[in-house]
């Protein structure tokens, strides 16, 4: 490996990546992601912020497993300084929001920050993927749309759905995660650019 790739490849395993997971079945996933990016990816440091219903569908455990940190869940969940959002949101370099509902789609398009996660959204200032999933009568439903276009046009890149089978139908539809993975990568690159320069040239 050259030295510039070497530090390129250190540089990206001090990228700070906070994850924001909701309540929807593809929450499974999301262990799996995280190997990925602990593994193939090379991030190390990660941190996790759950919905309630999130919370629900899959245990904690699961996850701290994986990246070592339990997930916040509630706001007495934040063991550090100052308020769990303003914390997070200043700590990561890197927001992504995947599975996304669209529920979690509303609450960010009008700035609803009646949990820990959305409180979070609002609070950082870094780069935020989002990749939403739901079936294909919500994802076409006009409300979903506006909602989607007024997030990208607030500056978040959202990771269009696509055609996958739908875990609680069991038929082939839109609405599945997309290429969240090509994403992902981008925000995290260009954010270990700009650890090694500020200017992130």
């Amino acid at each position: 490996m050259s030295e510039r790739a070497d530090g390129a490849q250190r540089a990206l395993a001090q990228v700070r990546l906070l994850w924001g997971v909701c309540g929807s079945f593809s929450a499974v996933a999301v262990p799996h992601v995280n190997a990925w990016l602990r593994g193939t990816v090379g991030v190390q440091e990660i941190r996790t912020v759950m919905t309630a219903q999130a919370r629900a569908l899959m245990g904690p455990r699961m996850i701290e497993a994986v990246t070592g940190h339990a997930p916040v869940t509630d706001w007495e969940d934040h063991k550090g300084g100052g308020a769990a959002h303003v914390a997070l949101g200043a700590w990561a370099d890197v927001l992504v929001i995947l599975p996304a509902t669209a529920n979690f789609l509303a609450k960010a398009a009008h700035g609803i920050a009646d949990d820990v996660l959305t409180a979070t959204v609002l609070a950082a200032e870094c780069p935020t993927v989002i990749a939403p999933v739901m079936n294909a009568a919500m994802w076409s439903k006009p409300a979903v749309q506006r909602n989607v276009d007024q997030l990208r046009e607030d500056g978040y890149r959202i990771v269009e759905p696509k055609e996958g089978i739908s875990l609680t139908e069991g038929r082939r539809e839109p609405g599945s995660l997309g290429d969240f993975q090509s994403a992902i990568s981008t925000a995290l690159i260009q954010a270990a650019a700009r650890r090694t320069d500020p200017r992130g040239q």
